[in-house]
């Protein structure tokens, strides 16, 4: 079994190459796309290396509670990607149904993953706020 602190390190390890890949194949992409149009097959490709490396920050985060020992920890952060996913189900479910009658441009599906982030970082907040600040590390 790993300690919080390995736990941690292992996290990090995942996340911190997860993400920096993320903002530069986001950066890249759009920039190639914009400097040379790429049509079919290229930019399709171009479109998904950046979401593929999202789909690495989400494996970081879901190994990050498969590897967790402590149990309240673990499921204080449970909690808080349900409410994450409530939050953001909530937001693009209204935004769609209002879409639907012309009144807001299209909603930007790429942001479905920032937004969830946010919800995520407020849920821990009211969490954490609701526990009276123990954090549990």
């Amino acid at each position: 079994m790993l300690t919080p602190a390995q736990t941690h390190r292992r996290y990090m390890a995942r996340f911190i190459p997860s993400i920096t890949a993320y903002v530069l194949l986001l950066v890249g992409s759009n920039i190639v796309i914009e400097q040379f149009q790429p049509q079919g097959a290229a930019l399709i490709a171009l479109a998904l290396l950046p979401a593929l490396a999202i789909v690495a920050v989400i494996w970081s985060m879901g190994m990050w509670v498969i590897e967790q020992p402590d149990e309240f920890v673990r499921m204080r952060m449970v909690q808080a990607m349900l409410i994450a996913l409530a939050l953001t189900l909530s937001v693009q479910t209204v935004w769609a149904f209002i879409e639907d009658t012309n009144m807001v441009p299209p909603r930007p599906r790429h942001l479905a993953f920032p937004l969830w982030c946010g919800g995520l970082a407020f849920a821990q907040l009211v969490l954490r706020l609701r526990d009276g600040g123990h954090h549990g590390d």
